[in-house]
């Protein structure tokens, strides 16, 4: 991507996080950009050509923060002096990561809320069925290097694992959002470990 629409892109998803897809005109764009109008209609033929693009965009990004596990720090764990560390108190650690990553960073994840509503709206269903493909593939692995770490073995199947650990996230991420509560993030982060915890047992 060149940077002039490097920077448009950048700047639309500033505005559709603030404001909605609605409101990210190409008039509101560009002023986010500082550009000029001209510019854009260089870099986009259309509105919808930029919007594309933007999806394209956050997407790919979500898939390089999904590849890198949806428990951040599940790989870190290592054996203590009393041993292997216990499963909930690893997917607890990664999932408390994951609230903070949420907190650093709220722009990317309300700009892809709004953009997954923009996609089922007009039809681009594909794009979100192939997001949430990689967050399963994902989850899957970092359950597996989870129980691992933790010496121990799923008792279900690690796809519903995995489908539930992605429907955590998500719901973290949908009412964090809405309420900016952190502490009570945390708090429902160690409570679905727990959960999930509860489906594996000692190898």
């Amino acid at each position: 991507m060149t940077e002039r629409r490097r920077e448009l892109v950048d700047a639309a998803v500033r505005v559709i996080a603030r404001d909605g897809v609605a409101a990210a005109t190409t008039r509101a764009v560009v002023a986010e950009a500082g550009m000029s109008l001209a510019s854009l209609h260089y870099a986009f033929p259309s509105r919808e050509h930029l919007i594309e693009a933007v999806i394209a965009e956050v997407t790919a990004q979500e898939r390089r923060a999904a590849e890198c596990g949806l428990l951040p720090v599940a790989t870190a764990a290592e054996d203590g002096p009393a041993g292997p560390p216990a499963l909930e108190e690893v997917i607890a650690t990664g999932l408390e990561r994951y609230v903070e990553l949420l907190a650093e960073r709220p722009e990317r994840e309300q700009a892809l809320l709004e953009l997954a509503l923009h996609a089922m709206r007009t039809g681009q269903r594909g794009a979100l069925v192939a997001q949430y493909a990689v967050y399963q593939e994902s989850a899957r692995a970092s359950l597996s290097t989870a129980a691992l770490a933790a010496r121990s073995r799923w008792t279900v199947p690690l796809d519903e694992v995995a489908r539930a650990l992605v429907m955590t996230t998500e719901g973290l991420t949908t009412v964090w959002l809405a309420d900016r509560d952190t502490g009570a993030a945390r708090r429902t982060a160690r409570f679905a470990a727990r959960a999930l915890a509860a489906l594996a047992e000692p190898a």
